[in-house]
């Protein structure tokens, strides 16, 4: 009976820690944009573009799409975000890809094999969705933009 009672206080103190972590996780405080056409990272701290980028709400990710061609210029965009114990700088990273001749984005959220996907999955995993190509939401899409090239 006592040992029944140590194993569920230790899958009660277990969840209650892993709800206290997901809660010290408040919000994303830079991204840096990497890629062609930029002669050094570009850092962004505006917040009203980092309200479209909180990694846990995921609104910069819009529907399913298929891979864009070639033709599209591709920017690694790296999240740090703000925890209980200071930020966690390369928390999240995404493929952020622009048309050159519409006003079509996507973003590629890396998948099993890919460099970033480590680093991803310690801070969230989206089932059915790492690996995939996706439509870029068309605010976080619009604010990004407007910061390149």
């Amino acid at each position: 009976m006592t040992r029944l009672v140590t194993v569920g206080l230790s899958i009660c103190a277990f969840t209650i820690g892993a709800f206290a972590s997901a809660a010290d996780i408040k919000e994303t405080v830079r991204l840096t944009i990497t890629g062609p056409m930029l002669a050094r990272p570009l850092l962004v701290t505006d917040t009203s573009v980092l309200e479209l980028s909180n990694v846990f709400a995921g609104a910069f990710i819009g529907g399913p799409a298929s891979a864009p061609d070639d033709t599209a210029t591709r920017y690694e965009i790296v999240f740090d975000i703000q925890t209980a114990s200071g930020v966690k700088a390369d928390a999240y990273a995404v493929t952020f890809a622009k048309s050159r001749w519409t006003n079509e984005t996507w973003i590629y959220l890396p998948g099993r094999g890919d460099v970033a996907y480590r680093r991803n999955i310690s801070t969230i995993m989206r089932e059915g969705q790492d690996g995939t190509w996706h439509h870029a939401s068309d605010a976080w899409a619009d604010a990004i933009r407007s910061r390149l090239p």
